[in-house]
């Protein structure tokens, strides 16, 4: 699934990068496997873990971590927007939070395995929401499954 995104956004000329928290830099590691379909379209990439690294390094408002969390939907459309700023020459960012493993924000609605996505294509930010079941190297491969996928259907339409 993701040779076929890299295949398609090679196609297109359409540089990526990517904001990672759960996901720690694997989605970054990830696209930047496919050679001739990958390396050529990623730009890189930033791992913010830590809230400190999404509120001192890209400017996330504490008050939006502390009222919806730092695994939410509206921190990663902010992580995509300020990842924009950062990789002013990307086409696409790709950000993603999420709950890979025990602690965090994980609440009944919200359970371990969640995670968020929000693509911005130039134009618009998408979000997707996934539950992922298995372990975390499990969850990690399905996530850049699903992303590619979702992805796919972004360059399709």
């Amino acid at each position: 699934m993701i040779k076929t995104c890299c295949g398609l956004l090679e196609q297109r000329n359409i540089k990526i990068a990517f904001i990672e928290s759960a996901s720690s830099g694997y989605l970054t590691s990830q696209f930047s496997i496919c050679k001739n379909e990958g390396a050529e379209i990623l730009l890189g990439g930033l791992v913010c873990y830590d809230p400190s690294v999404k509120i001192n390094v890209l400017g996330i408002s504490p008050n939006l971590i502390s009222t919806h969390s730092a695994e939410s939907m509206p921190v990663t459309v902010a992580l995509a927007e300020a990842g924009k700023k950062m990789f002013q020459e990307a086409d696409w960012i790709i950000a993603c939070t999420g709950l890979l493993k025990p602690g965090g924000s994980a609440t009944p609605d919200k359970p371990e395995g969640t995670f968020f996505t929000a693509v911005y294509d130039g134009l618009q930010t998408h979000q997707f929401q996934y539950y992922i079941k298995g372990t975390p190297q499990e969850r990690l491969n399905k996530l850049a499954a699903v992303i590619a996928h979702d992805m796919i259907n972004l360059l399709n339409t």
